[in-house]
C-alpha cells in the first residue's frame, strides 16, 4: 500500500523490531526472514524498515504518508511457513 504507514495510539501495535533498509525488496525479506512478522511498513526518507507483529484492525492503524510503503505477508507465502 503505498502512500500509507501504521500509526497506533496503543502499544499493542508498536514495531518489534526497526531495521535498515535499502528499498522495499530489502524490507521484504526483513519481514518474511522472521516468522512473527506480519506487516512491514518501509519509510522511504530515511530508509527504515519497521516489522510489525501484532495489528489489532488495519483500518484505523494507517496513516497516510507518501513516503513510506506498507505491505503485508499474505497465508501461505513464506518458504518455508512459519
Amino acid at each position: 500500500m503505498t502512500g500509507w504507514q501504521l500509526s497506533c495510539a496503543s502499544t499493542t501495535c508498536l514495531p518489534f523490531a526497526t531495521t535498515a533498509a535499502l528499498n522495499t525488496r530489502t524490507c521484504q525479506t526483513a519481514c518474511l526472514n522472521q516468522a512473527k512478522c506480519k506487516t512491514v511498513t518501509f519509510h522511504q526518507s530515511s530508509s527504515t524498515c519497521d516489522l510489525f507483529s501484532n495489528i489489532p484492525s488495519l483500518n484505523e492503524s494507517l496513516v497516510a504518508d507518501m513516503s513510506s510503503v506498507t505491505m503485508l505477508v499474505m497465508a501461505g507465502t513464506r518458504i518455508p511457513p512459519g
